[in-house]
Order: structure tokens, then sequence, then C-alpha cells
């Protein structure tokens, strides 16, 4: 299964945030994401079931970047990877 797509977000653990609404979106050379207040640009390549990335984004307006990687577990994404800035 390819983690390509757009992949609706359920959960963060560790975050204060409301969920509606949110997704990340997995292209084949990047993508973007909605976290409530966080948003931003995902850079990475995205081939099989796994993808490694770097993002930059706005947090509550403020600029923010960081790093992180998923992969899928059948249909699903598992938990939030190191997503935080």
């Amino acid at each position: 299964m390819s983690v390509q797509g757009k992949w609706r977000v359920v959960e963060i653990p560790d975050y204060d945030m409301a969920v509606s609404g949110a997704y990340i979106r997995f292209g084949k050379s990047g993508g973007e994401f909605v976290f409530d207040c966080l948003t931003g640009s995902i850079h990475g390549v995205c081939e099989g079931d796994a993808v490694e990335f770097t993002w930059e984004g706005n947090d509550e307006m403020e600029p923010a970047s960081g790093r992180g990687w998923a992969e899928t577990a059948g249909r699903r994404l598992p938990r939030r990877r190191d997503l935080s800035p």
C-alpha cells in the first residue's frame, strides 16, 4: 500500500488540538498538512509504503519547521512520527 494520498488525522498523541478537518497529504515529491493552527508544506520523496520528510509552515502564525516520517500499517498510518517543531 502506498503512503501517497490524503490521510485524515483522527488523533495526535500529546498534542492538544481540535482534530476536526485535520489532514496530511503525501504526493510523489512532497505534500501538505493542516493540524488545527499548525499548517505547512512537506518536502520529501514518497515511494512505496514509507516516507521520510522535512516540513515548513506556521504554528499560530509563527514560523515552524521540523522532520518526520510515516509508514502505512494496512489502510492506516500509525501514530504520529516526530512532527513536533
